[in-house]
């Protein structure tokens, strides 16, 4: 394992638990990956500590082991500790291993299984029934249940989770899912009165002064939203800052991922920008800038997951906006990230199913206009037979 600070150029490459776990269940299977990853040039692998639902890949005094899911999908890891056996082989390689923790998000519907579910710790809703609508963040039937970022002990069991990482030697932390679920959460009477603080006045149409839903279910931006909205990127921030320092009492490096669609990111809550960054949209406050988050990290990703690799491919396809594209979206993450933190583009690999010369050009774009490319996911390289095209690719990049 090669431990450094994180440097440009990187070849970053993630390996969902929920994707891979059974097959990586063979520790042979965790030892081609990580042969196949460094004969493709990955400088580092992001391997989940804690999986979308709240279970733990490792034995956690706080939280479920991933083998306790009613399913039985995760049996075989009975009594094991994938962390530690995949670092182990890593020792052996010349690749840097970051741990990814899914924070605020702690449950899973169909099977009811995850804390969220022993705990009074749910997200409140504006309105349960529009709980999955407008979350651009999650697939569109994700059963994933998040929790309030300002429960005093969804805090303490987060970060308690990330102190349980310093057993491991890893080179460094990853944060996904820290944020909120969508815009319609969270309304509890804990946001309530805390927001009340924040803006020094009590509110008189609860939730209404801040946002109604009209018959089309669009979200109408009342009085109170954009200082709502500032709220909540405060809230997260305030988090970040507080995870930054538990992990680098240990590890060099403390990233995040978000999306790369900074204009409808009220509904994540989290301002992914540089403070340096002064946004001009309809929902945000002449305050929202110190919500910025990008300094506190060693570097950022975003998601830029779209099929259109050019902007004037997102034009042809009638597409709302240029950053619905991939290049597109590095202009965008660019300008408001503004040099604050290294910003590294990733893409989803199953837009480009069936089209590798396509999924070459994005990789590309991604290695010229950004400190490098994240790939999500590695069951796809899998599935689509792509390790000797990415070999390719990355072998005469660097």
């Amino acid at each position: 394992m090669a431990s450094h600070f994180f440097v440009g150029n990187a070849n970053i490459l993630w390996v969902d638990f929920l994707a891979n776990g059974r097959r990586l269940s063979d520790e042979n299977q965790q030892v081609q990956l990580l042969q196949h990853a460094v004969e493709a040039n990955i400088d580092y692998l992001i391997i989940d500590a804690k999986v979308p639902y709240g279970q733990t890949t490792y034995p956690s005094r706080y939280g479920h082991h991933i083998s306790r899911w009613s399913s039985g999908r995760f049996d075989a890891w009975k009594g094991r500790d994938f962390l530690k056996e995949f670092l182990s082989k890593a020792e052996s390689f010349p690749i840097n291993i970051l741990a990814n923790v899914n924070v605020f998000s702690e449950g899973y519907s169909k099977t009811s299984d995850g804390l969220v579910y022993e705990q009074d710790w749910k997200v409140t809703f504006y309105h349960e029934a529009l709980s999955k609508e407008s979350n651009a963040a999650e697939y569109l039937d994700a059963e994933t249940i998040f929790v309030n970022p300002i429960h005093p002990e969804v805090i303490e069991h987060e970060l308690n989770i990330l102190k349980e990482l310093h057993q491991y030697d890893l080179d460094g932390v990853v944060l996904d899912r820290c944020r909120y679920p969508n815009v319609f959460g969270d309304f509890s009477e804990l946001s309530r009165s805390q927001f009340e603080v924040y803006i020094g006045e009590p509110i008189k149409h609860w939730p209404n002064d801040i946002m109604e839903v009209d018959e089309h279910k669009e979200v109408v931006f009342n009085k109170w939203f954009p200082k709502w909205a500032e709220f909540r990127a405060h809230n997260i921030k305030q988090f970040v800052q507080d995870a930054s320092k538990v992990t680098k009492e240990r590890f060099p490096i403390f990233a995040d991922y978000v999306g790369s669609w900074y204009p409808l990111y009220y509904n994540e809550g989290v301002n992914w920008a540089s403070e340096t960054y002064q946004p001009d949209l309809s929902w945000t406050s002449k305050e929202f800038h110190k919500t910025g988050l990008a300094e506190t990290l060693d570097f950022l990703m975003t998601g830029c997951y779209y099929p259109d690799v050019l902007i004037e491919e997102a034009k042809q396809s009638e597409k709302p906006a240029d950053w619905y594209s991939v290049e597109g979206a590095i202009e965008k993450s660019l300008e408001v990230i503004n040099g604050g933190t290294p910003f590294v583009a990733s893409l989803f690999l199953k837009n480009y199913r069936g089209h590798p010369e396509t999924f070459i050009d994005a990789v590309r774009l991604c290695k010229e206009r950004s400190d490098g490319v994240m790939l999500f996911d590695t069951v796809y390289l899998e599935e689509y037979h792509w390790w000797d095209l990415l070999k390719k690719e990355l072998s005469s990049s660097t």
